[in-house]
């Protein structure tokens, strides 16, 4: 039973999120944009020991605005980042999808179910005995018997 339900909301989420008309799709891939931009803000902001009243004052518009952008509700404009490049001493940059994860530590990407995952680690090579984790639970015998 429980099975049924959870394929019937597998299903849903699939339906939803691969049945984008091409106009959705573009509206989605936007806001990805803007939230690629607006994490760099957040991480700039943050470092400079600000909150989002402070970054509204510094950049001109009401914190309800910062909130609002921040939340999805509203899309940021060019004007609005050239503020925050202004006010907080960045400089974006435009490159394509595949360096900027580079750049981005625990990016998350869609695993094509309709998920957000974050990058999955390499696995460690557990024949080596230096990469198993020191944890204590295992004797040194253990080990050995368990790598041989």
């Amino acid at each position: 039973m429980k099975s049924d339900k959870s394929n019937k909301i597998k299903e849903a989420f699939n339906q939803l999120f691969n049945s984008l008309t091409e106009e959705e799709q573009i509206e989605s891939d936007a806001r990805l944009i803007m939230f690629r931009f607006l994490s760099i803000v957040e991480k700039r902001y943050k470092e400079m020991g600000l909150n989002r009243n402070q970054l509204a004052k510094r950049v001109g518009t009401s914190a309800s605005y910062i909130t609002q952008l921040f939340r999805g509700d509203k899309m940021v404009n060019m004007i609005m980042l050239a503020k925050f490049q202004t006010n907080l001493n960045l400089k974006f940059e435009i490159s394509d999808k595949k360096s900027y994860e580079n750049e981005i530590e625990n990016y998350p990407t869609n695993d094509g179910n309709g998920f957000w995952v974050y990058r999955s680690f390499s696995k460690p090579d557990y024949t080596e005995k230096e990469n198993f984790p020191k944890i204590g639970l295992i004797k040194e015998e253990e080990l050995e018997e368990i790598v041989a």
